[in-house]
């Protein structure tokens, strides 16, 4: 039997497509707090290394009962990692990153003006440039990071000059200038100001494993793909072999 051009086209576009199917991996994964993430570097929740981006980090903070979170998390480097809760958490956040050891590297209370939650900005002059394992934290207001003798390692209002407006005091993206910024995390203490809730934190220059849950988007893409190749194909074959009988 003689086929088309175009039937033979597309039996080979089908081929290749399953073929993609069928090997490329995940690009992309989402991580759930399992779980209590804990509030040191000994309990902190890890989240382990691997070829793939994690997407998101989710979890939920419960007022006095669970007021933060410390995710053990490793970074691509280049400047290129972010981190924030702006459109996806309902109470207000607290982000907060830590080096290997533990000592504080910089923190946001409020992205912006217009919201109480949280972002940790790519290539800002905190942003790490070094690849490797780091922490952060997500706490809900005003808990803080804390070292060993109970000091603050992140600025609070009285650490601001008196004169400083209250709008620059939450929007800033600080360093760890506080009075225990020469010593790593301990873990966190100070007031708890909201009630907590669910919160999904959205990342970039973070890589992750497949412990992590995969985000099926792209290979869901390619199976529709896949399905209308076949449909294509297969209607092709039929009007080839009804022309073939004519």
């Amino acid at each position: 039997m003689r086929y088309s051009l175009n039937y033979i086209t597309a039996v080979v576009a089908l081929s290749g497509l399953v073929a993609v199917l069928h090997s490329a991996p995940a690009s992309a994964v989402a991580f759930e707090e399992n779980e209590d993430a804990g509030e040191a570097l000994g309990s902190a929740q890890i989240i382990p290394s691997g070829p793939m981006m994690l997407e998101t980090i989710s979890g939920t903070l419960s007022g006095f009962d669970d007021p933060a979170d410390l995710f053990q998390i490793f970074l691509a480097g280049g400047q290129t990692f972010s981190a924030t809760t702006v459109d996806s958490a309902d109470f207000d956040t607290r982000l907060f990153l830590f080096g290997e050891q533990g000592f504080g590297i910089y923190f946001n209370e409020d992205a912006s003006s217009e919201t109480l939650q949280s972002a940790l900005p790519a290539s800002n002059a905190f942003t790490p440039t070094n690849s490797g394992i780091y922490y952060l934290g997500i706490a809900s207001f005003d808990y803080s990071p804390v070292n060993a003798e109970g000091n603050r390692i992140f600025p609070s209002f009285s650490d601001f000059p008196i004169d400083t407006p209250l709008e620059t005091i939450f929007t800033s993206v600080s360093g760890p200038t506080g009075p225990g910024d020469d010593a790593p995390l301990s873990g966190f203490d100070g007031a708890i100001l909201s009630s907590g809730g669910s919160y999904t934190i959205a990342l970039t220059g973070v890589q992750a494993g497949e412990a992590a849950e995969s985000v099926p988007e792209p290979a869901s893409t390619l199976a529709l793909l896949a399905l209308g190749a076949a449909g294509a194909a297969l209607h092709l074959k039929k009007r080839q072999e009804q022309a073939d009988l004519s």
